[in-house]
Order: structure tokens, then sequence, then C-alpha cells
């Protein structure tokens, strides 16, 4: 009997949170195994590689890029790719992966540590956090201006939802992604604004899967 698939995450990573949304809309039955932010020894020994998300299937691994493509393959059914949609449904997936997650990081970044589990953990993700974005204190105290601009942003998923349940009619890839890009904010322990009860309400269909 072949090893249930295993998906190699971290709480914290918008890629992870989107391939645990992608499996668990696929029906797949998985195992998950996190990953601490300052520790990758066990991935990089069970992968040969140090990203995440890593998804092992029948003792293969999956990089974080491929794993769409792959799970369409392996499971047709539901697909991520809704009424002949790819194209769009990539390049939103893209858009939340590139445009929409930097909004939401750049505003929790700071509220990030206490979600961790070690000292040493929450230690190093200050220290490279910092040495990327500068200091700690001044982050903190452009909450506000990071806030608005990541709301203007979240009005734009608001707006994809006008009249419907899914950004493109049904689920696909595209909801996955965006979710996936905002959810800092959620692991964060922060709520969707008030202003948006569209997405909210969208928040809670996907996280209700599997």
């Amino acid at each position: 009997m072949a090893a249930r698939p295993l998906l190699y995450s971290m709480p914290i990573s918008h890629y992870c949170v989107s391939a645990d949304r992608m499996l668990a809309f696929k029906g797949v039955d998985f195992d998950t195994r996190d990953v601490p932010y300052h520790d990758k020894q066990e991935l990089i020994k069970a992968t040969g590689q140090d990203y995440v998300p890593t998804l092992v299937w029948a003792g293969r691994p999956v990089l974080w890029h491929d794993i769409p493509e792959f799970l369409e393959k392996e499971r047709p059914r539901p697909t991520l790719y809704p009424d002949g949609q790819k194209g769009l449904a990539v390049a939103l997936e893209h858009w939340g992966h590139q445009v929409l997650e930097e909004r939401v990081w750049r505003y929790v970044v700071t509220k990030i540590p206490p979600v961790l589990k070690t000292e040493e953990e929450r230690w190093v993700f200050e220290e490279m956090q910092t040495r990327a974005r500068g200091p700690w204190h001044v982050l903190e105290m452009r909450r506000e201006e990071f806030r608005q601009d990541m709301d203007k942003h979240l009005a734009m998923v608001e707006a994809m939802l006008d009249g419907r349940d899914w950004i493109l009619g049904t689920p696909s890839l595209a909801d996955f992604g965006v979710y996936g890009s905002l959810s800092p904010l959620l692991t964060a322990g922060e709520k969707v604004p008030k202003e948006f009860p569209r997405l909210a309400a969208w928040v809670g269909r996907i996280q209700a899967m599997g």
C-alpha cells in the first residue's frame, strides 16, 4: 500500500497555504509535516532541496511550482481550471502571489513572531526580515500606511466576488492562489476587514474545504 501524500509546509507561507487548500479541494487525503523557519535539515534530507511547499507523492518530491499541474494530472476532477479558463486562473494566481501577498505581508510581518513555535525560530525570522526590510520599529511605525495599501488590494478581490461565490464562478486555482496570498493576515490573528463582507464569506468557504 502506497504511503499517504506528505506535504512539507510552513504555516506562514502563502504558497504552502495554497497547496494545502488545493489538496483539500481535490479530495486528497494527506499528511502535513511542518518545516521550521530556521531549520530545513529534515526537508533537505527527504527531498534534496529546501523550498516549501514540497509534496511527496508515492515517494516522489513535487516542488512548489509544479504542484497545481501535478494535482491536475493525478486528480483531474474537480478541476483547478473550470470552463476553459486556465489562462485566467493562472494569471490571477500569479497576481495573488506576486502582488497581493507583498501588500499583506508587510502589514503583518511584525506580528508573525508570536505565532512561531520556538525562540530560535522567532529570532531567525526577525533577523532575516530585518535584513530584507529594514528596522523592526520602522516597519511597526509604518503599519497604518501598509494597511491602507493592503486594503486597496483586498478591495480588488472584493470586487472580483461581486455577484459570485468564487472568483471565476466556480472554485479554481485563482481562489487558492489569492486565498494563500492573503492568508498571512489570518495567520497573524487578524480578521478580514469589515469593509469586505464578500471576501470574508469567501474565506469561510475556502477554509471549510476538506
